[in-house]
């Protein structure tokens, strides 16, 4: 009876660490959209380096000081493994923070390309984590990359466009980056991995930054652009912890479509705050992405809830 009840709290447990692990990729999602909105609301008047080195100080002091509250080391036990997650990390910001100072585009557009980076997360945790990708989160994935296509509607001036190119990049490097953070949860607490991402990120931001305000003459960020680069900073740093917490919960190719959600709520604040017009063809699309993302919901909560019980002969 007691294996029995043992095996029943496996499961709860289980499902608990899904749907936890779903509402923190929500969470998530939310903050790096709240990011690109931040960084696009700022263009060009804020340089490239300058917003990468100041939105990701605001990270590195803050998680620096949990660590030290709680008395804890900066890098967890696997230094390779944090250096990775960081440069990752640092490369897919980068390419998505030019890509939002310079494009004439809709943040929602730039936004649905970067939210491509949940099908370079499973191709990577395929082959690198060997996770097994059921046939439905294939068919999750491309309904999810269809309604991509359907709202953004390439044309050869979208495919030569150098800033969508780059938001494309930036998701290549972030599905990378959230493979690495599902490898680490059993070398490094997430305040760990988000504070080591800041910490790579503002030393290799740091040079550029130099040479942007002594150099290059850019005027440092003042007045109410300060006040948004620090936003940026909170939002980012919101999302990289809620990613963190939700890839040590489940499996990536559970939760990788759930980075579609970021679309809604880009399509939110560009109509609510940029107030720029969007098509009916994003609408469409914003459904395909939600529908098949509660499809996935649902299925992975079900498959949480099947494991099987193994009982010993002799508990028989």
């Amino acid at each position: 009876m007691s294996v029995k009840i043992a095996s029943g709290s496996a499961m709860e447990k289980n499902k608990r660490d899904v749907t936890l692990g779903i509402v923190f990729i929500l969470l998530s999602a939310l903050g790096f959209a709240l990011n690109q909105a931040c960084s696009q609301a700022l263009g060009s008047r804020v340089s490239v380096f300058q917003k990468m080195f100041w939105h990701n100080l605001v990270g590195v002091l803050l998680f620096g000081g949990i660590l030290i509250k709680n008395r804890m080391g900066p890098f967890g036990s696997d230094l390779r493994l944090m250096s990775l997650r960081g440069i990752f990390g640092f490369l897919s910001t980068l390419f998505v923070v030019f890509a939002t100072t310079y494009t004439s585009r809709p943040l929602f557009e730039i936004s649905l390309l970067t939210s491509t980076s949940a099908i370079f997360t499973m191709i990577v945790a395929a082959l690198w984590l060997k996770e097994k990708i059921r046939p439905y989160q294939v068919a999750v994935i491309a309904i999810c990359f269809g309604g991509v296509v359907v709202t953004v509607r390439p044309s050869p001036e979208l495919l030569t466009d150098p800033w969508c190119l780059f938001a494309v990049l930036g998701a290549a490097f972030g599905g990378g980056a959230y493979c690495v953070v599902r490898k680490l949860r059993d070398y490094a607490n997430p305040t760990q991995v988000v504070f080591c991402y800041g910490l790579v990120s503002c030393v290799c931001s740091l040079p550029f930054f130099i040479k942007e305000v002594a150099v290059d003459g850019n005027p440092l960020a003042s007045g109410m652009d300060l006040v948004i680069l620090l936003g940026m900073g909170v939002a980012a740093y919101a999302g990289q912890l809620f990613l963190n917490l939700a890839y040590q919960r489940a499996e990536a190719s559970q939760l990788s479509p759930y980075s579609y959600v970021q679309n809604v709520y880009s399509l939110l604040i560009t109509l609510l705050i940029f107030q720029q017009s969007v098509p009916v063809w994003s609408y469409v699309g914003a459904v395909m992405i939600v529908g098949s993302s509660y499809y996935n919901m649902l299925r992975s909560r079900h498959e949480a809830g099947q494991m099987p019980r193994q009982i010993p002969m002799e508990a028989k």
